[in-house]
């Protein structure tokens, strides 16, 4: 299940990043609020956890963008701000929790699960990029209309990569993603699952095509 951590602090982050990691989520975490609009927006997340005191824009504002935006993101807002009134804020912009630091990794577990499970009873979460889709729930892939069977490992690197669609991911990005923070496996490894990926697209109409970006990763082009 894939979370998006939105967190600055980077003792915080590494914090709930592992924890969750452990617990089997799979945690794409950002530093500041500027690209999350855009992930958010790509629906690959069972839920995303959005720190307020962001260093380029104010979580409250965050929230209440992808709001307007359509993103129904389960959101739990993590804070320093414990007053009745921030709570409230939080709330009127459109978080579905509230949790104020410092908190027990235990408790952000379970609000964590609490808000997935309400998502699941809406439905399963789709990721679309250009033709591709890819059933999160079921870990189904198609191109328009036509199934296309990978591995467990070949789903979560292509995930990693549909996530940022049109945009360069490092490997070590997908590494993280797809094996793990603080995994051993190679970088050469991405390079390996991305040619079995490349070769379940070759010959289907309309299917991304997998780009080599020279000294940064691969880019899933859509168009």
């Amino acid at each position: 299940m894939n979370v998006l951590l939105v967190e600055d602090d980077p003792g915080i982050g590494r914090f709930v990043s592992r924890g969750l990691t452990a617990e089997g989520f799979a945690v794409h975490w950002l530093h500041a609020g500027g690209e999350a609009r855009d992930l958010l927006k790509t629906n690959a997340f069972a839920a995303a956890i959005l720190d307020l005191g962001l260093p380029d824009i104010d979580g409250t504002a965050l929230c209440s963008d992808i709001r307007r935006d359509g993103v129904e993101t389960p959101i739990l807002m993590l804070t320093a701000r414990d007053s009745l009134d921030d709570k409230l804020d939080g709330f009127r912009c459109g978080a579905d929790d509230y949790l104020t630091k410092p908190f027990a990794f235990e408790e952000l577990l379970a609000r964590l699960k609490v808000l997935t499970r309400r998502r699941g009873k809406q439905g399963g979460e789709t990721l679309i990029a250009g033709a591709l889709k890819m059933d999160l729930d079921a870990r189904a892939v198609f191109v328009g209309a036509r199934p296309v069977a990978l591995s467990r490992r070949e789903f979560d690197v292509l995930l990693c990569l549909a996530s940022h669609p049109d945009k360069p991911v490092s490997r070590e990005t997908i590494l993280d993603q797809a094996w793990g923070p603080g995994s051993d496996v190679a970088e050469n490894t991405v390079d390996v699952y991305v040619g079995y990926l490349r070769r379940h697209f070759e010959g289907v109409a309309d299917a991304p095509t997998i780009e080599t970006v020279r000294g940064i990763g691969f880019c899933l082009a859509t168009g």
